[in-house]
């Protein structure tokens, strides 16, 4: 009997483990039948790392709706922040060699970074990280947003689009989080991304996420509470609101980043609450 409980729990630790190997979801409505698929996204990840999961295709091309944080362009988030009234505290901020590694960085970035807020500026850099240090972008890649490739892919196929909520709101949420900080706050911190991003040093500690990412190697924690924050805790909650309907009446493709699934709060711990049939998805690489 002993051996037995040993082999038994041996088996459930390799299942809980296995289950977690994976960033592809199904949730089946057990009263419509309707058979949905969620993708958590690693936003930096581009099209070359989307493309060797052929799954991801399939499943999305197979959908009646493809649901994304936001449907709105790269070129619309833009023209919003380009709008803006510029401002010379940036400039003021920081020393003529920093801001001129600032300028060399954000050149290609299509905003006037004289517009951004600090928390803004100080996103989009770590981002850039992601990018160049964590080598989420491939030199082949065409796209170098996952999710919006996978936007991309939707309409060119067809597939309709609904997104959760509009670029003001995540842009909203983003200063919100951190309590609109002011440009001291952020200096220090956005003058170690600048020196981090223009040497040849690389930083293995700060890829650890894009690695583990990169081979499936996640843990989903279902069963610790999510931190009482906006940019997780809250926005699952907003998005609670309409999901579950379109859930239960059509086919969907859910592509939203890998945290809002993660622990007890995540999306997929509150639709299983909820009565959905929520399984992994074993990841087929090409």
């Amino acid at each position: 009997m002993k051996k037995l409980a040993v082999v038994l729990i041996c088996v459930i630790v390799t299942q809980l483990s296995f289950s977690q190997n994976t960033i592809l979801w199904k949730v089946t409505d057990t009263v419509t039948h309707k058979t949905s698929t969620i993708v958590g996204t690693f936003h930096q990840f581009g099209n070359t790392f989307v493309d060797s999961i052929p799954q991801i295709k399939m499943y999305l091309y197979q959908s009646d709706l493809a649901i994304f944080e936001s449907i709105n362009t790269t070129e619309q988030t833009q023209k919003l922040i380009n709008s803006r009234e510029s401002s010379k505290t940036i400039e003021r901020e920081f020393s003529k060699k920093d801001f001129a590694k600032l300028q060399e960085i954000t050149k290609d970035w299509g905003v006037d970074i004289y517009k951004l807020k600090p928390i803004e500026l100080k996103w989009k850099l770590q981002q850039e990280f992601q990018k160049i240090k964590c080598e989420t972008n491939n030199p082949l890649d065409t796209w170098t947003h996952f999710d919006n490739y996978l936007m991309h892919l939707a309409t060119g196929k067809g597939v309709e689009v609904l997104g959760l909520e509009t670029n003001t709101s995540q842009l909203e949420f983003i200063n919100q989080h951190f309590g609109n900080p002011k440009w001291k706050d952020e200096k220090k911190n956005i003058r170690s991304l600048l020196n981090m991003l223009h040497g040849d040093t690389n930083y293995p500690q700060n890829c650890q996420l894009a690695k583990d990412y990169r081979n499936f190697r996640l843990d989903y924690e279902f069963d610790l509470p999510c931190k009482n924050d906006i940019l997780v805790k809250q926005r699952n909650e907003n998005w609670m609101q309409v999901l579950p309907d379109l859930l239960k009446n059509k086919n969907c493709f859910l592509a939203v980043g890998f945290m809002h699934l993660k622990n007890s709060c995540g999306l997929l711990e509150q639709l299983k609450n909820m009565g959905f049939i929520v399984e992994p998805i074993v990841i087929e690489k090409r």
